[in-house]
């Protein structure tokens, strides 16, 4: 028998014979529900629009659900219609009243439609589970239309009358609004973001918010998070490297609108210093205009050269401090000839560096060591920023096992030879899952460490994470980010992956690493994105036990990859990939959006709660009510008789 003193904390909520039997009952039946739909992304790139619009389709599912409950009797026109209510609705009613196609008749038919369609979608869901996504709003009115069978002749009439009274008090807005986001959260039973939701694309913190409104979201963070958590925990060379790239993308209404990060005295200093200097080979990539914050392109060209300067000295000071990281060679500014003007013996494309001593070529001077100073500050006092960095620490983490399944961004770092790369952190060596469980710690340590030594090395590493070449989140020799400026050589900009993502195509590997992290290799998946999935390549490989789901949701990698990103999809049926193929029809076309959907995997017999992590959490704590159940039969704890 289970301890007794926990039998008598349980009791505390269970206090008699009856209520423990009535849970006991409640929960064997829910263990036969069908499993709810898991979707997974990965690579979202701050594209919010392509993001939000893929999240409140439920990456095209609903207008699916809609063709199989009115395939028979809507248009097809009607049906998209439908659906663009329902992932828009403020937009969609807005421009019905701008257009004068409001009547009391369209309120009607419309909630008779949603109702209907949120009753389809939710059946296999648990009565209390429905209810509780529902919320306090509309949550009794709600549980009648959704329970009551209004094609009983005395149950119609009050169906009937429900809805007219929504109308006549003028709740009808508010109502269909409510009812909306509720099919939206339905049909997305937990989410998993499989890293990298900033950098290149205009609007992660949009994104950030979105999500922190879902209430089952987890994540496994990439190195572009890392990179953006490590800047608002204090590592300067990520701060100047969130710069660079929120620069480079000409991204300024993130920066100053979105976080309320001050840039202007980064902007005084460019123009002080490049006055007179082109900047060329540091003109921005433009994918999104701004709305608000917009910049010349030759200003933001110095403002990118400026800030990589400073970047380049952060990053050489720091690989100084740690000579354990053997990353000596991408100590850049140090393998410049300033008499030649060459780097590793290549002529350089740019060689105006009016702030850079060639004696002492990583020290900064005294008004770049104030600029650090402010832009940190103005970093630290942003608000939005601290509630998702909060957020993703909260809900993140290196990996996630669930349902079977392996999650994480990049790679486990392995050797040419297939065996696990080993990793030497504070004199102990790591590899396999121990190293991920490490990195994991430090990550941690970073942020909420208060032994200042300590939480210095692990800020110092969050940078290693980003750019290191055995770091699981970045798995390159090396990031050629002054190469790719500065010099034509294709040697030195190569950027040669970890064995592990040619190795992983193996599928003994993949049951290698399902040992290593005590999974069942005969029914296991990896899933992890972090490289592009090019036109001639496949995102399943090792015959089905590996998914590489960055299928180029970021408008960056479209042109290698062909398509606008993926959506794996994991429900009671099957696995399948939903592909996008196009990025403007997913914003345009809303309503009438259907990915094309790949079924990679179909089970012999339809998965439940009980085949899940959620049921065997239930299955424990049914073994538990037996015990207090046990316990009450025996005398050993006192029943509340009432």
């Amino acid at each position: 028998m289970s301890d007794l003193k926990y039998l008598k904390l349980l009791s505390k909520t269970y206090p008699n014979r009856t209520l423990v039997s009535n849970e006991i009952i409640t929960l064997k039946s829910k263990l036969y529900l069908p499993k709810g739909t898991e979707y997974f992304f990965s690579d979202l790139h701050g594209e919010s629009d392509s993001f939000i619009h893929l999240l409140r389709s439920a990456a095209g599912n609903i207008r699916d659900k809609i063709s199989q409950l009115y395939g028979n009797t809507l248009e097809e026109d009607d049906q998209d219609d439908l659906a663009s209510l329902i992932y828009e609705p403020e937009k969609y009613l807005r421009n019905k009243k701008d257009n004068k196609e409001i009547t009391n008749q369209f309120y009607k038919i419309t909630i008779y439609r949603l109702v209907e369609l949120f009753r389809f979608i939710s059946t296999k869901y648990q009565k209390t589970k429905v209810l509780d996504k529902i919320g306090a709003s509309y949550k009794e009115i709600l549980d009648e239309l959704l329970y009551v069978n209004n094609k009983e002749f005395n149950k119609k009439i009050y169906y009937e009358k429900i809805i007219e009274s929504i109308i006549e008090y003028k709740s009808s807005e508010e109502f269909i609004i409510s009812i909306c986001y509720l099919i939206q959260r339905i049909s997305v039973d937990s989410l998993h973001i499989i890293g990298d939701i900033f950098d290149r694309g205009s609007s992660p913190q949009i994104i950030m918010d979105e999500l922190i409104s879902f209430d089952r979201v987890d994540f496994q963070w990439g190195n572009h998070d890392i990179e953006w958590m490590g800047a608002y925990a204090g590592n300067k060379a990520l701060m100047s490297q969130v710069l660079c790239g929120a620069i480079q993308y000409n991204n300024f209404d993130l920066l100053e609108d979105g976080y309320g990060i001050n840039i202007r005295s980064l902007f005084e200093f460019a123009v002080d210093v490049y006055k007179d200097d082109p900047c060329e080979i540091f003109m921005p990539r433009i994918y999104d205009e701004n709305k608000f914050d917009r910049v010349d392109e030759k200003i933001t060209a110095k403002m990118h050269k400026a800030m990589s300067i400073i970047r380049f000295k952060l990053e050489g000071q720091l690989i100084n401090r740690h000579p354990e990281y053997h990353m000596d060679d991408r100590n850049v500014l140090a393998h410049i000839d300033y008499d030649k003007m060459t780097y590793k013996g290549v002529k350089l494309k740019d060689t105006n560096f009016p702030t850079i001593n060639p004696k002492d070529p990583l020290k900064l001077t005294k008004e770049e060591n104030q600029l650090v100073d402010l832009l940190m500050i103005s970093f630290k006092h942003s608000q939005r920023l601290k509630r998702h960095i909060n957020f993703l620490y909260t809900r993140g983490s290196m990996y996630k096992i669930v349902n079977s399944n392996l999650l994480f961004h990049g790679c486990i770092p392995l050797n040419e030879d297939g065996s696990f790369q080993t990793v030497t952190l504070e004199n102990k060596k790591y590899k396999g899952k121990a190293l991920m469980d490490k990195f994991d710690q430090i990550i941690r340590d970073a942020y909420f460490k208060k032994d200042k030594i300590k939480k210095q090395y692990a800020l110092d590493l969050m940078w290693y994470l980003w750019a290191g070449a055995k770091s699981p989140l970045f798995g390159k020799s090396q990031f050629s980010a002054f190469e790719n400026l500065f010099v034509d050589d294709k040697d030195l900009k190569e950027e040669k992956m970890n064995p592990y993502f040619k190795l992983s195509y193996d599928e003994k590997i993949c049951d290698m690493i399902f040992k290593e992290f005590d999974m069942d290799a005969e029914n296991s998946h990896i899933i992890n994105g972090h490289v592009p999935v090019k036109k001639d390549q496949n995102p399943l490989r090792a015959n089905g036990k590996l998914y590489v789901i960055d299928g180029g949701i970021a408008k960056h990698y479209q042109k290698k990859t062909g398509i606008a990103g993926y959506t794996l999809m994991y429900n009671s049926h099957h696995l399948a990939i939903a592909q996008h193929q196009n990025f403007n029809q997913i914003v345009d076309h809303m309503g009438s959006y259907t990915p094309k959907i790949f079924i990679t995997e179909k089970f012999k017999q339809r998965h439940r709660i009980k085949d899940t992590d959620y049921g065997k959490k239930i299955m424990d704590k049914i073994n538990d009510l037996e015990e207090l159940l046990s316990a009450y039969k025996k005398g050993l704890i006192k029943e509340e008789i009432k």
